[in-house]
């Protein structure tokens, strides 16, 4: 389990920097991209107002260049200093701040640079023409601050969904290895009783089922860590799980298998076809037949998987889907991880047959 911890913290550390990262580029790009239409958007204006396409260029490529750097390392200073807890009021005062000043510096090199320009080469300004590139300045400046703090806002937001999701998705991951965990030993458990229940009387038979548990543990141990499996191996697993309990019941013991082609390649938890077989044979035990059949069907309905797991016997009480416990129980957990609000769970009772019924709506999430 601390293995686990450490994996998730290594992961929330490394999204998290994907992320820092990921935010820094798309700042430079829209940083560049805004002073791109910002300076096309000048020298346009200033070729109308001077009517010298060198005198546009020039104070167009001092004027942008000198905005470009100025908020460059304006949104610098800013990230270094994001961490703090600043007043939004204290951040909007500077931010109005930087705006005045910024735009008050850009008039007066715009004006210096015009000063020393040839007079006859270009056409007069107006008049005022300070408090006119002043207010110039200080729109483009304003409309530069929305952008990016309207886009630093909408990033965070992101970044905050992408982690509360990665941090959701981790707990779910450790939630299905741990009830994962709960049912091998389980299901091991039953298995060597049941040998050792045959060990002095029918130590032939206590062989055999060794050898048959040992090839089950075999493909449990081939599947661990996937989470998922073919309905084709469940199938058989299953199969082998039953032959090793026929063999205690001798041909009391059977199972027939109804499966629909079209389902052999579906994935779904692993253990899950297992888990119903065995509540099936629990509740066949309890019934005390002397000869009992398990059958397993499958089929597609649409986009579902449907199985059914059916056994004789008299159901005493509804499952209760909620606080169901036992193998069940944690079957329901582990589906309703898998398919969150896509699975349906039924224990019925149907003409003196136990019918287990699982449906599950597309494909099993990844986690």
């Amino acid at each position: 389990m601390a293995s686990l911890g450490s994996k998730a913290m290594h992961s929330t550390s490394t999204s998290r920097d994907f992320l820092k990262g990921d935010t820094v580029k798309s700042f430079w790009r829209a940083q560049v991209a805004v002073w791109g239409v910002f300076a096309t958007v000048g020298f346009v204006s200033r070729f109308a107002i001077f009517e010298n396409i060198e005198a546009a260029w020039w104070l167009t490529l001092c004027q942008e260049s000198l905005g470009f750097t100025l908020t460059s390392v304006a949104a610098v200073l800013y990230w270094r200093r994001r961490s703090k807890a600043y007043s939004p009021v204290l951040v909007g005062v500077c931010v109005i701040l930087l705006c005045l000043g910024t735009s008050a510096l850009l008039t007066a090199t715009g004006y210096a640079i015009h000063n020393l320009m040839v007079p006859e080469i270009i056409k007069a300004v107006p008049h005022q023409q300070f408090k006119l590139g002043f207010f110039y300045y200080m729109g483009i400046l304003s409309i530069w601050s929305l952008i990016y703090f309207g886009a630093s806002a909408e990033l965070a937001a992101r970044t905050e969904r992408l982690s509360k999701m990665q941090a959701e998705s981790r707990a779910l991951k450790l939630e299905l290895e741990r009830l994962q965990q709960q049912i091998e030993p389980h299901f091991l458990f039953n298995s060597l009783n049941t040998i050792v229940a045959e060990i002095s009387d029918r130590p032939a038979i206590a062989e055999e089922m060794t050898r048959r548990l040992a090839a089950y543990l075999r493909y449990s141990l081939d599947k661990q860590g996937r989470g998922l499996s073919r309905l084709e191996e469940e199938i058989e697993a299953a199969e082998t799980y039953v032959r090793i309990l026929a063999l205690r019941f001798d041909t009391r013991l059977e199972c027939q298998c109804r499966i629909d082609p079209a389902t052999l390649n579906k994935e779904l938890p692993h253990m899950t076809l297992q888990g119903l077989v065995e509540n099936a044979i629990k509740h066949s035990m309890r019934a005390e037949h002397e000869c009992f059949q398990i059958n397993i069907d499958t089929r597609m309905q649409g986009e579902e998987l449907v199985i059914q797991v059916s056994n004789p016997g008299i159901l005493k009480a509804p499952f209760d889907l909620a606080n169901g416990g036992g193998g069940l129980g944690n079957l329901c957990r582990r589906l309703a991880l898998r398919y969150p609000d896509r699975f349906k769970f039924s224990l019925d009772q149907r003409a003196g047959r136990i019918v287990a019924e699982i449906r599950m709506n597309g494909d099993p999430e990844m986690l």
